[in-house]
């Protein structure tokens, strides 16, 4: 039952065009194998790509941006606290775009 869930859900997003092939469990074994060999065969090349996998350090830009947005969040209940509601809703929806935006990368090019 799961599995013609998992098969109705694919044939639906390949009708949209994304990409859903996966791996079977041959394949999945396979390629397994090939990482244990090439893990006994140079670890020294395993150890980097584990340390690929791990969580990126964030960059300076990220970090500026978390502080501006919890700043825009403080300033947003000091301005409820005395008040000022529209104003700590336009604040509030500012911070909300930034954090939405938080995972777009803006590329500058001199034209």
């Amino acid at each position: 039952m799961a599995r013609a869930f998992g098969n109705r859900a694919a044939d639906s997003m390949r009708k949209q065009g994304w990409e859903v092939d996966m791996l079977d469990g041959s394949e999945r074994d396979m390629l397994r194998q090939i990482e244990r060999r090439l893990a006994a065969a140079d670890p020294d090349l395993a150890d980097r790509m584990r340390d690929g996998q791990r969580r990126l350090r964030r960059t300076r830009t990220q970090v500026i941006l978390h502080v501006v947005i919890v700043l825009l969040m403080l300033l947003a209940v000091v301005l409820v606290v005395l008040g000022m509601l529209a104003n700590a809703v336009a604040l509030v929806a500012v911070a909300a775009c930034l954090w939405g935006s938080r995972r777009w990368h803006i590329i500058y090019q001199d034209t």
